[in-house]
């Protein structure tokens, strides 16, 4: 499983999925971003859809298990 993790506004965020329309919203075109992605997976819970004009400073890929 390859897993995207980008940084923005400081801090390293995991990018989860990407949308092309979502209910809350008219914009098309969002990402939504886990805050706490070091933690295992049932603990997680600051997930956050951000419009994909957001400019991360860094982007980085990972391969893991």
């Amino acid at each position: 499983m390859t897993y995207t993790v980008a940084r923005m506004n400081g801090r390293w965020v995991h990018v989860m999925r990407f949308a092309r329309d979502v209910a809350f919203s008219t914009e098309r075109d969002w990402f939504m971003v886990c805050f706490d992605w070091e933690q295992p997976n049932r603990r997680r819970s600051h997930f956050r859809w951000v419009p994909a004009s957001t400019r991360f400073d860094a982007v980085r890929e990972f391969v893991g298990a």
